[in-house]
């Protein structure tokens, strides 16, 4: 514990250095590596010239964090864990967003599965009946089928998102605007305990920070930067979730909306997105359909899969558990250079599988 309050307490101080912020950050530890390492350490800055002779006589002379103690005893007491840009388990989606955060402070646990097929899901906090009730039917459905559920915690389309991914089994990722110790609204600290089960609760801001309304908006990128795409519930154009929804698509990151009655405020936003082209959704299916997904009879999620395809994973499920390559080419009438393409491309969608003897097994 005590060389990673050290590497923390390095990473906070030079954050805190003037004329460096997030990007000058990352630049400087590229090229020198952990602050741990360079810190206070005069000959490290020699050849480094994009940042100032302030910043670097800061960083040589810099003294403790503010309330550095204060941050140590919460970090313990939260069981408070810590990832850098530097780290391998940094979100892999956030490194090539614009002002990725060099570092994030996460309690409960981080996968790298998670973000394979993780949507972000936000709102208005003055959600309507009928936006709470689609939320919460297409939530379930993608969170049982396996999607991550990324959004921010706030009262009502967040609160309602991550409570559907609970409901249904799945995970979800609280992007917060505050310290992670810190539960804003003080309501939801129940909702956050639930979130610690299966999900994360995840922030860019030190332990012990307070909820200031110039958080929120930039704590946004990260909800969107985290996620393949965010899902716009309701809110006006000037909405949090509208500035998400932007993030987005300065992210290059798919933008849907559902379509919401024009004499509601609350349709605004999301109608509008509509008009600049963002994918309309009704239902789970029309997510699965644009990550070119579907649902098996066992309400599974599954690739989706061209005639060819289609007709050798029949022959393969007519001869579980495993088939021979040169049956495949006996019953499909298909040439061997036909049925090694489609099989590569059933692999390469995780639907099957070749194991030893020339034999293909599917995973389905």
């Amino acid at each position: 514990m005590k060389n990673n309050l050290e590497k923390i307490k390095a990473w906070i101080k030079l954050l805190s250095a003037p004329d460096i912020g997030n990007a000058t950050a990352i630049r400087l530890v590229k090229t020198l590596g952990e602050p741990i390492d360079f810190i206070s350490a005069i000959s490290k800055f020699d050849d480094i010239e994009f940042i100032s002779e302030t910043a670097k006589e800061h960083l040589i002379n810099i003294q403790e964090p503010e309330n550095w103690e204060n941050i140590c005893e919460l970090i313990k007491e939260y069981d408070i864990k810590f990832v850098s840009i530097l780290d391998d388990e940094y979100p892999g989606p956030l490194k090539n967003i614009f002002d990725p955060p060099p570092f994030l402070f996460y309690r409960g646990t981080i996968k790298k599965d998670d973000f394979r097929r993780a949507l972000a899901v936000v709102g208005t906090r003055k959600a309507s009946n009928y936006g709470k009730l689609m939320t919460k039917r297409i939530v379930q459905e993608l969170a049982a089928l396996g999607f991550t559920i990324v959004s921010g915690l706030a009262y009502g389309i967040d609160t309602m998102s991550h409570l559907a991914a609970l409901d249904s089994g799945g995970r979800t990722y609280a992007v917060m605007g505050t310290g992670v110790d810190q539960i804003y609204p003080s309501r939801n600290r129940e909702l956050a305990e639930r979130i610690l089960e299966n999900g994360v609760l995840i922030s860019e801001f030190i332990p012990g920070s307070k909820a200031e309304k110039w958080n929120f908006p930039t704590r946004n990128r990260i909800i969107s930067g985290l996620s393949l795409g965010s899902l716009i519930i309701e809110g006006s154009k000037k909405s949090g979730a509208l500035l998400t929804a932007k993030f987005a698509m300065d992210q290059n990151r798919d933008v849907f909306a559902l379509p919401g009655d024009v004499n509601r405020p609350q349709a605004e936003g999301p109608n509008y997105l509509i008009k600049l082209g963002a994918k309309i959704v009704t239902k789970a299916a029309d997510i699965l359909e644009e990550y070119e997904l579907v649902m098996d009879q066992q309400q599974r999620i599954f690739p989706k899969m061209n005639e060819k395809e289609e007709q050798v994973y029949q022959i393969l499920l007519n001869n579980k558990p495993e088939t021979h390559f040169d049956k495949l080419i006996i019953e499909t009438g298909f040439t061997v250079g036909e049925i090694s393409t489609v099989l590569l491309s059933l692999e390469l969608k995780n639907i099957v599988k070749k194991v030893p003897g020339n034999k293909i097994v599917p995973l389905y």
